[in-house]
């Protein structure tokens, strides 16, 4: 039997967070396909692979820990575990246990990894400008940012939830 949608299911939709989550899907999943793709032409990387290697180029020193990669991404240690293998299985990266925790693996990028990630950079910003970066003037950029790691799970610099009303 078919039946009409009754008051208090029309106002959980519109629900402001559902709807403001269905944008960011929205965004996400759009962005996502043309993004990938440049990548994937360039370096023949899925997006995962070609996120661990950018997260693993932003931390300072050589090597780092595969978790702490991983955590970034959010990602559990089964999915790093495989991620790593695959990139290591590539040429994309080093992997070797820590000789301070035999339990733990650090990771470094390789030069054929370097040069990957420089090819889907080169391929992925241009993509970024045209869908996102050039739509925005430069403050509501920052503000963007600045609204994204407020409420980012992964960023250590989260602020507190406002007081509300």
């Amino acid at each position: 039997m078919i039946v009409a949608v009754d008051e208090e299911l029309r106002a959980l939709v519109a629900d402001e967070g559902v709807v403001l989550w269905g944008r960011v899907v929205n965004l996400h999943r759009a962005l996502n396909t043309l993004l990938h793709g440049d990548i994937r032409a360039a370096t023949g990387l899925d997006g995962p692979e070609f996120e661990f290697l950018l997260r693993l180029a932003r931390f300072p020193g050589p090597r780092t820990h595969a978790s702490m990669v991983a955590a970034r991404m959010g990602y559990s240690s089964a999915g790093t575990t495989k991620l790593v293998a695959r990139l290591e299985d590539k040429g994309m990266i080093h992997r070797e246990r820590d000789p301070q925790d035999g339990r733990a693996f650090r990771v470094a990028l390789t030069d054929a990894g370097q040069a990957a990630l420089r090819a889907g950079l080169k391929a992925h910003i241009p993509r970024l400008d045209a869908e996102v970066i050039s739509r925005l003037t430069v403050a509501q950029r920052r503000q963007l940012q600045d609204l994204l790691r407020r409420i980012d799970p992964g960023e250590t610099t989260a602020a507190p939830r406002p007081e509300t009303e």
